[in-house]
């Protein structure tokens, strides 16, 4: 966590020296699909990051670490979790539980005056 504080405050940092005018966002999440803990910087608001599915913004950078530390085997799909595609057209349709991608982020910059709200991003 303090490894993302820092980055944070460099970022913050170089902004200012470059006298960026618009507003920039670093991001931290966990990509449960590839096994990792990603993160990134934007020129978007927190509430418009380029995610191609739904996320809900987190102020707890602890929860999202959290997440990817309690993966036993990040990345990897055991047998029993995989189902048979042949008979995938005989199975009763049923809607998945949507999980939204937590994602912490800071906003700065000469714009990140703005609020941010946490809505979900599709």
């Amino acid at each position: 966590m303090a490894a993302f504080a820092r980055t944070v405050s460099a970022i913050q940092v170089r902004i200012s020296e470059l006298g960026f005018p618009g507003v920039v966002t670093f991001h931290v999440w966990h990509d449960e699909q590839a096994g990792q803990l990603r993160c990134s910087t934007a020129s978007v608001p927190a509430d418009a990051l380029p995610f191609g599915g739904a996320y809900v913004l987190s102020d707890d950078l602890g929860t999202v670490i959290e997440g990817f530390l309690a993966e036993g085997e990040p990345g990897a799909m055991g047998w029993s979790s995989l189902e048979d595609v042949r008979n995938h057209s005989e199975q009763n349709t049923v809607e998945p539980e949507v999980v939204l991608m937590r994602v912490w982020a800071r906003t700065m910059g000469a714009a990140s005056h703005r609020p941010v709200s946490a809505r979900p991003h599709g």
